[in-house]
């Protein structure tokens, strides 16, 4: 892992309850993928690595059950071309992405998989 995958930057706005994340600060991304409803990836497409990672409405998602860490699906990625799909799962599955991230997948059926995600550390993701 290099330095830069190491590197990233965290903005929270507590007002709004949004999650900035940048990867590569003062890049500017050449594509992005709403992954759900609440976060956003942000990445160089011809490099396929991430740019940033926004999260809104971070305290729901950062938040812990009995159970562990709060899963969720990534919806978005199934209204992806197959293409597409493929390579934003290298990117979310690989550094800094999967540092942030923890994907993985519920299978309802031996037919169906689902992908969904968690946050990780979200404690030392947030710095007042």
């Amino acid at each position: 892992m290099t330095d830069s995958e190491k590197l990233s930057i965290h903005s929270y706005d507590q007002e709004t309850d949004v999650l900035y994340i940048s990867f590569a600060p003062g890049e500017q991304a050449s594509a992005a993928v709403e992954l759900n409803d609440n976060i956003l990836l942000r990445f160089n497409r011809d490099e396929q690595r991430a740019v940033g990672l926004t999260f809104m409405d971070f305290s729901v998602l950062a938040q812990w059950t009995v159970l562990g860490p709060r899963s969720f699906p990534l919806s978005g990625l199934q209204e992806l071309e197959p293409e597409w799909q493929d390579e934003v799962i290298k990117i979310i599955t690989s550094p800094p992405v999967n540092q942030i991230l923890r994907v993985s997948a519920y299978a309802p059926s031996a037919v169906e998989l689902i992908p969904i995600a968690s946050v990780e550390h979200p404690q030392q993701l947030v710095t007042a």
